[in-house]
């Protein structure tokens, strides 16, 4: 399979960020990140799916990696070699459409659930992100077990897989995963009615939620905090 991998590379990864600070993206020139032909991962057991992808996102925290500024505060909940990708719509074996829920929860590593009914970000302990039969890796795209979205195919855990409806295409679907950030967020905010609410930064993840917050919630005014003069 073709697939675009991030190594382990610290030189080249503070190249990435020197370079990125004269001209951005240009840490993929300079970066640990290479086009590669490679095999395709192994399934790791019962439950798991090849997903071939049809589209795939370039998220905010995909770019940070790539241009060298991504925190390394969860370096312990990575595994390199890595293939990015995480806002997917694919193809699974029996022609399914799916979207992927990325987080590689409790059942994607052999656990069982924290309580019935559990999403796989679900509970109090964590140590699942880095325990079980795959390699450390809060989700896919970050994990070097299951692969990511920026390669002709992945494996992926049936929790974690979403099935896309005939109407929906697959440019409305790729946008599924940030926009379930959003509404999570504003459900999650607990905003009485008519209160006040700020959200911080006003790029794709930012808007999401004004909208969520509009849609689902009584908030009164929303102050957004925009850092480049275009969301302004």
């Amino acid at each position: 399979m073709k697939a675009l991998r991030f190594s382990r590379k610290e030189g080249r990864y503070a190249a990435a960020m020197v370079a990125s600070r004269l001209r951005p993206g240009a840490g993929a020139v300079v970066g640990p990140l290479s086009l590669v032909d490679d095999d395709p991962p192994e399934l790791p057991g019962d439950g798991w799916h090849r997903v071939w992808p049809r589209l795939t996102g370039i998220c905010g925290s995909d770019l940070a990696t790539i241009d060298g500024h991504a925190s390394r505060y969860f370096e312990d909940f990575v595994s390199f070699p890595f293939v990015p990708g995480h806002e997917i719509v694919g193809e699974l074996a029996d022609g399914r459409r799916v979207v992927i829920e990325p987080v590689l929860g409790h059942e994607a590593r052999g656990f069982a659930p924290p309580f019935p009914g559990a999403a796989p970000a679900d509970g109090n302990d964590y140590r699942h992100l880095t325990c079980g039969h795959l390699e450390p890796g809060i989700q896919t795209g970050f994990c070097e077990s299951t692969g990511g979205g920026w390669a002709t195919e992945f494996v992926a855990h049936e929790s974690q897989l979403h099935d896309v409806p005939d109407w929906m295409s697959d440019e409305l679907a790729v946008t599924l995963e940030p926009v379930a950030g959003g509404v999570h967020a504003a459900l999650r905010a607990g905003v009485e009615p008519g209160a006040t609410v700020a959200v911080i930064g006003a790029g794709p993840m930012g808007l999401v939620t004004v909208a969520a917050l509009r849609h689902f919630t009584e908030a009164g005014a929303i102050m957004i905090g925009a850092k480049y003069p275009v969301q302004r």
